[in-house]
Formats: C-alpha cells, structure tokens, sequence
C-alpha cells in the first residue's frame, strides 16, 4: 500500500498516528458514515452521563497486549489526554469503567481514538489487528498480523507493506503495474478520472470527512494588516470550483458544510504587502499547494510585495506548525469526528476553546469569528477521499475521517 506521509509509529504525525491505529488499541473507529463504531470498547456498553462530564463502558472480553498481559485501566490512565481527563476510576463488580472528564465533553469518543491510540505497557508490545514487524526510515514500514488480537474476526492478511510514495502521479503509475495494491491519493486535478480509467482497479470515494487544507497565519511575526493582505491574495471559490472541480469543495467553517462564518471571504487588496517579503511554507506531499502558491505570489507581485515560497515534507511542517515556527503555511489537517477544538485553538482564546469542546453552538461561531476577523486561518477546500486498489483484494473502503486507506485493513481479505 502506498502511503504519501512517513509511516513512522513513533512520529507525532497523521502518518504516525495512522501507524498506531493500526497496532494499538483505540477505544472507537470513526465509521466513513460519521459514526463511531467501538472497538476496544465492548458494543453497546458506552454511555455519556446527564450532566456530559463523565461517560462509562466495558471493554472487550479477553482483550490483551501481544505480550499476553491485559489491557486495562491502567493502560487507559497512562495514556489519558490530561486536557479532557480528570480521572479513570476502577472498574466495577460488572467490569464497567468510569472515566471522568475536566469539562462536559458530548464529543469524548474521541479520547482514545481517531489521531489517538492507548499507549503500550512497554516497548514492542502491540494491542492492535497488526504488529511492526520492521521498518525502513524514509521507505515502509512492515506490519505483519498479531495472533493475539482481541478483535471480532480478522485480520485476514499475513502482512502489510506501507510503502512512502508521496507524488500521487507516482502512486498511481505504480498501481497501474501492480506495483502497489492500494491508494489513497491527496486531491488534485482530474484524480478521480484519471483513476477510473485504470485497468485492474476499482475505485470508491467520499464527498465528506475530517480533512480540510487552510491558510495559516501566525500572529507572532505577522502584523495583522499583513495577515489580511496575504490573505486577500486567494480567490478561493475560483481556485476550488476550477482546479478542484469534482475533487474537493470550498469550506466556509470548520462545523460542518452548513458552517458560514468565512463565507463570501475572498480575493481583495494585498496593498499592505508593498515593500514586505512573507515566507510562505507548504507541504511537498499537497499536491495543489504549489499552484495555490504560485497564484498567491502572482497578486502579491501586483501590490508591490514579495512571497517567498517554501516547500517541506509534511513531517517537517506539521510540527513548525504545532510550535509556532512559521509566518504563514498552507496545511492539510484531519479533524476526528466533532473535532477538537482545545486541540488547535486553546493558545488563542482558551475559553471559547473549553466552551466549543463542551458543544456551545455560539462559541463556536465566537471563536471561528474571531479567527477570521483577526486574519488567524483561512478555511480553502475540504477534499472528497478516494481509494483505488487492485482487483483481486477485497474490504478496502474510502473514509473521510482516516488518514490511510488502511483504516479498516484487517478486514481486507484477498481472492477471485
């Protein structure tokens, strides 16, 4: 399978983070429907408490490490996101496990899940479908099938190769040749078709998910004035709607696609860059970045200023995004299902923050109104996901809220 992230288990990255899905244990899996469906979690056993501030549920009968050893509770508190956990009790005579909350928390599935996984009691113990059976930095990763998974049924394949090939042109060359099974290519012009017409593969798709590509802008070492002028260089709806016609959609909000708070933002002055050099940073592995760039740079020249364009792999820009190491970038994230809204904007207004993850409708439109007001993030196109694989293997399906197409691979089974 190609892959267009690293595929390091230890890297705090979505290709790191799509790794660990897949050898550790997460309580839920986000479904391609906008659904949770539990995994670590027995069905039908979770439940949020009136009050939203703590939620309990069972987990797996016979669930355990590679190792041997049982998975618990206290694997669950040595892994606990300490921003939305206060505490996880014991479990009770029936074996019901209560984990309390710092705030009301409606979205807490997400603990434990989506980006997140239950960190290991030691070193090459695994509790997912999968084990790393090897890796080559910079190249795959090898996974190899964990005898010991607790699962229902599966996984069916002895071995996954992950494999970097982060140009989609590539990728798909090589799926053409049998090269690579499977897909899951970043949006770019015409890349539906393109693999459509590809002999041998079938292709499913879906309009909506968790991803979105924005413009942001960091308020340490932009002026505002500047921030807006940057900003007012993108004609997002004609950018979208021409080069991304069928691939992706303009997003106005990052709530859902009724979300209007960035709506009828477009292309306007960049007067204020006159005489100003920007650096502008965006990831190799984005296809259309360069082209967005390009256009950028173009009406920034008109105004009399200067864009500077800087191309890196999405493991160097993820994390000078996280730490503030950059003045403007072009960056695709995943949101789990119902967001985070602590987890990337908590350093700008934390109350609003708290108040969004505890599902205040109003701070969400207040904290994404000042965020566009204050010039911080420029929502541009949430792409539709599409996953092309070679005849003869079955179970792949395209999910908007997966980093790899691998999400669900230990169902994935090959035959006629």
């Amino acid at each position: 399978m190609g892959v267009w992230a690293e595929p390091d288990p230890a890297a705090r990255t979505v290709g790191g983070s799509a790794i660990r899905a897949l050898v550790l244990p997460q309580l839920f899996v986000a479904r391609p429907d906008g659904r949770w469906s539990p995994a670590l979690v027995a069905p039908g056993t979770d439940r949020l408490a009136v009050d939203r501030r703590s939620a309990s549920f069972r987990l797996r009968p016979r669930a355990t490490w590679s190792d041997g050893s049982a998975l618990g509770v206290e694997d669950l508190r040595r892994s606990a996101d300490g921003r939305f956990v206060a505490g996880v009790d014991d479990p009770a005579p029936d074996g019901t496990i209560t984990v309390r909350f710092t705030q009301e928390l409606p979205g807490w599935r997400r603990l434990w899940s989506a980006n997140d996984s239950i960190a290991p009691p030691a070193p090459g113990v695994w509790g997912g479908p999968f084990v790393v059976a090897g890796r080559t930095a910079g190249l795959e990763t090898v996974l190899r099938r964990n005898d010991r998974w607790w699962g229902p049924g599966g996984p069916f394949l002895d071995e996954i190769r992950l494999v970097l090939v982060p140009d989609p042109v590539t990728a798909r060359h090589l799926l053409s040749r049998g090269e690579l099974d499977v897909i899951m290519p970043l949006a770019a012009t015409a890349r539906r078709p393109q693999l459509e017409r590809t002999a041998g593969v079938s292709v499913d798709h879906v309009a909506r998910g968790g991803w979105s590509v924005s413009l942001m802008a960091n308020p340490a070492r932009m002026k505002i004035e500047d921030r807006r002028a940057l900003f007012n260089t993108v004609d997002r709806s004609v950018f979208v709607g021409t080069l991304l016609g069928g691939e992706a959609h303009l997003i106005n909000g990052f709530a859902g696609p009724e979300d209007a708070v960035w709506a009828g933002v477009g292309v306007g002055s960049a007067a204020p860059l006159k005489g100003n050099t920007i650096d502008l940073v965006g990831m190799l592995e984005e296809p259309m970045t360069f082209f967005l760039h390009r256009s950028m740079q173009k009406r920034a020249r008109v105004a009399g200023g200067r864009i500077e364009l800087r191309h890196a792999e999405v493991d160097r820009v993820e994390p000078w995004v996280r730490e503030g190491n950059y003045s403007a970038a072009v960056v695709a994230q995943l949101e789990p299902l119902g967001g985070c809204w602590r987890c990337r904007w908590e350093s700008f207004d934390s109350g609003l923050a708290v108040a969004a993850d505890g599902g205040d409708g109003a701070a969400v439109t207040a904290l994404q109104t000042r965020l566009r007001d204050e010039a911080l993030v420029l929502p541009l196109w949430a792409p539709e996901t599409v996953v092309a694989w070679r005849k003869g293997l079955h179970g792949p399906k395209a999910n908007g809220f997966a980093a790899t197409a691998a999400w669900n691979a230990w169902e994935w089974w090959r035959g006629p």
